[in-house]
């Protein structure tokens, strides 16, 4: 299974939410791409984060990985997303970013490549 396309993305992490879309090519077991979204933290204002992400996959398990990223000047801590692939097509799982903060994610797709 080729799971190249478009994806809205979604993401809850507790204490706040991202959203917004994320585009990949898969090679292989490779991935690669990109991702844009919004964050938005309790108590501060939302930010945009522009990614470049890789990854691979093994059967329907996906492992997507923040390769660099651009924001607004604002800190951002890039997370690793270890998910599975569900009948419905949506990439599902949990994230964790280096401070050790974990999220629950949804990459639901829009159209294929």
């Amino acid at each position: 299974m080729d799971i190249s396309g478009k994806y809205k993305f979604t993401e809850d992490f507790g204490y706040g939410k991202d959203e917004g879309e994320a585009f990949v090519i898969q090679t292989g077991s490779k991935l690669e791409g990109t991702m844009s979204f919004t964050e938005s933290i309790e108590g501060d204002d939302p930010f945009t984060v522009e990614c470049i992400i890789e990854g691979d996959v093994n059967k329907e398990q996906v492992e997507i990985r923040v390769k660099s990223f651009k924001t607004n000047d604002v800190e951002y801590y890039p997370e690793t997303r270890v998910g599975i692939i569900n009948n419905k097509g949506q990439i599902v799982g949990s994230s964790e970013d280096e401070q050790g903060i974990c999220g629950v994610f949804v990459f639901t797709p829009i159209e294929d490549v």
